[in-house]
């Protein structure tokens, strides 16, 4: 059986954006370990044994991981993956996100960074991987 050159190409595409995915949270991992000395794996088994897993675990963060070629800023669908797979597992969201030749962004919660802000909101901020490892450490340590 042989396969047309469109459909070759987009199995690639396909392929290759699983691979980019599958990497970036492999970073991640290490940057987590590096950073929070946290010896943390990518969640593949409960990934694709159930829907809606978080991409990485650790204490007190469900984690959700986007690596992608272009764009400028984080996909609200992204963000509802994020919170909906931290409900499941009853932890705090965080989508951690990047583009091509640009730096890693982290999407968490306002009231993650302060009692004051009420939850149940929309709002959030976005801050590099660095600012977000701080507020792990301050928060949870």
């Amino acid at each position: 059986m042989t396969f047309s050159g469109k459909l070759k190409k987009e199995c690639r595409v396909m392929v290759d954006s699983r691979v980019k995915g599958s990497n970036f949270e492999l970073k991640v991992c290490r940057l987590i370990k590096d950073n929070l000395n946290y010896d943390v794996k990518r969640n593949i088994q409960s990934q694709y044994q159930e829907k809606g897993q978080p991409d990485i675990i650790i204490p007190g963060w469900s984690i959700e991981c986007k690596a992608y070629q272009r764009g400028t800023t984080y996909k609200k669908a992204w963000l509802k993956q994020t919170r909906d797979s931290a409900k499941l597992v009853g932890l705090t969201p965080v989508l951690i996100y990047k583009f091509n030749n640009s730096p890693i962004k982290c999407v968490i919660s306002l009231d993650v960074l302060s009692r004051n802000f009420s939850s149940g909101h929309d709002l959030v901020c976005e801050v590099d991987i660095d600012t977000w490892f701080y507020i792990v450490r301050e928060r949870d340590g």
